[in-house]
């Protein structure tokens, strides 16, 4: 994983952070438990995880990372997709 920047922590100590996955670059969320859970952590890909329901405050802590908009309520746009596909 390289250049990992957080984005979003919840009350109970999970965080939130993008990054770019090593070998082919591809742009993830990596989602790292909190530590009195066992610190888990779980790489997705970026598109996917905007497409995770139900939404909640670290997607929208990314989309104002990101810059892009939030067509989420917008019944044409069925899902976000990855630019690198």
């Amino acid at each position: 994983m390289q250049n990992l920047k957080q984005f979003a922590m919840s009350s109970n100590g999970d965080r939130w952070f993008l990054g770019k996955r090593a070998g082919d670059g591809e742009a993830i969320v990596l989602h790292r438990a909190n530590p009195s859970s066992g610190g888990h952590e779980t790489e997705t890909l970026v598109a996917d995880f905007l497409n995770i329901r139900p939404f909640g405050p670290e997607r929208e802590a990314l989309i104002e990372l990101l810059g892009v908009g939030d067509d989420a309520g917008d019944p044409q746009q069925e899902s976000y997709t990855s630019s690198s596909q």
